[in-house]
């Protein structure tokens, strides 16, 4: 356990252990899952909330909750809710990366009100918070540290009761995260950044209205994209996937390929707007119901410690990520076909599939190397041994295809640092 954060749920070794073989084919045959909100989408969004929010709520008291940068946006949701009949209250106090203590507030203002349903508007950290607000406010006497998605005596979902109190609604002014659809929701505890999952948590219902991410600046439309990229792609990569998920992330990142450099290059242009939130919605419900790739346990734990954006830092590492995957299942053909990438042997289309990456990550303003960010080869040493603690205890290494060692990662961040190829 990394010193300064109390102990979660993946600290347990017996969870450990579950997770590290829980995506194997047999176990998924006996207990499986398919998760997802009802969902809204177009361009008269807040006409569609205005009408389908208050049928959720049976006291029409509302707890929108939102940070102050999307604290205008949050302003026009609540007046279609009053519009249609609700009692809103707005809580803008969400700070990024969420820490517990920003999480119990906002659950102690949502008892204040007595609301059954809370309302997310933001990006991905204004949309976790109000996940774990929805927990801590339905159920103060659990530690939201402890709830784990599966129990490992019985290997099935333990109930929590959220939805008996609380109903959740998001709406994303971002496209990237996907959170709006997924039961993740991740939280800061010291320096660590620590998965909370539960089935309770998924929203039950989200809006997709471009007119939400309309004025989100190029670099951040951008990172955001990369975000739902590598969602997409770790989750089409991983033995967690089935026949429901795959198509979802096939066609989110066809449309991340597509649309995302007309988003980045022309931020008004709203067709490129929706299908990026679409993409991201599909790349939430891919990884959501499979697994993210292990990028992610690098991205979370290198973007912490020198101050990286989220989706920037597993856009970078997602390259390598397919290189080392592909050392051990063949997925990656899969996807290469999918994307219409060839080559006369596999160790080409791997080469291709991989170049086809860099190339687009660049194309977009993205870094495909640790040494583009500034980070001298002497800043990454001198923290090396605290990153690799964070990425080994992230949860997101627990489910990788192919299992990662401490070493793996050292070798992995050294690659990622140049851009070396990875050949081990």
């Amino acid at each position: 356990m990394i010193p300064g954060r109390e102990r979660w749920w993946t600290d347990e070794p017996r969870v450990r252990m579950l997770f590290s073989v829980a995506g194997s084919s047999a176990i998924r045959g006996l207990s499986s899952y398919f998760f997802a909100p009802k969902l809204l989408l177009g361009n008269d969004g807040l006409k569609m909330l205005a009408v389908a929010v208050p049928s959720l709520s049976r006291k029409k008291q509302v707890f929108l909750v939102t940070d102050k940068t999307v604290r205008h946006l949050a302003e026009k949701v609540k007046r279609a809710l009053v519009g249609g009949g609700c009692r809103v209250e707005i809580w803008d106090e969400v700070i990024p990366e969420p820490p517990i203590f920003n999480v119990l507030a906002g659950a102690q203002a949502a008892a204040r009100v007595e609301a059954d349903l809370v309302v997310a508007v933001g990006g991905g950290s204004v949309i976790d918070a109000a996940k774990a607000i929805c927990l801590s406010y339905a159920r103060p006497d659990l530690d939201l540290r402890q709830v784990k998605p599966v129990d490992p005596d019985t290997l099935l979902t333990t109930p929590l009761g959220i939805k008996t109190k609380v109903l959740l609604v998001a709406v994303p002014t971002t496209a990237g995260t996907g959170s709006e659809t997924t039961a993740t929701a991740m939280l800061t505890d010291g320096k660590q950044k620590m998965i909370l999952n539960h089935p309770e948590l998924v929203p039950d219902l989200a809006l997709l209205d471009p007119a939400f991410t309309v004025g989100l600046p190029p670099k951040l439309t951008a990172y955001t994209g990369l975000d739902a990229l590598a969602h997409a792609t770790g989750s089409v990569l991983s033995h967690w996937s089935n026949d429901y998920t795959l198509p979802l992330g096939y066609q989110a990142i066809k449309l991340v390929l597509k649309y995302l450099p007309r988003a980045v290059a022309n931020g008004r242009d709203y067709e490129a707007r929706m299908k990026m939130a679409v993409a991201a919605n599909m790349a939430g419900m891919s990884f959501g119901n499979a697994a993210p790739g292990f990028e992610h346990a690098m991205g979370h734990a290198f973007g912490k410690l020198f101050n990286v954006h989220h989706g920037c830092a597993v856009g970078l590492f997602t390259p390598y990520m397919i290189q080392f995957v592909a050392k051990y299942s063949e997925r990656y053909l899969d996807l290469a076909r999918e994307l219409g990438v060839g080559g006369a042997s596999p160790v080409e289309v791997l080469t291709n599939l991989v170049n086809l990456y860099v190339s687009f990550i660049r194309s977009v303003g993205g870094p495909t190397t640790i040494a583009e960010l500034g980070i001298t080869r002497a800043q990454l040493e001198e923290k090396f041994e605290e990153l690799l603690d964070l990425t080994m205890n992230d949860g997101c290494t627990l489910m990788s295809i192919r299992p990662l060692t401490r070493e793996d990662y050292r070798k992995l961040y050294l690659c990622a640092f140049t851009g070396e190829k990875v050949d081990f």
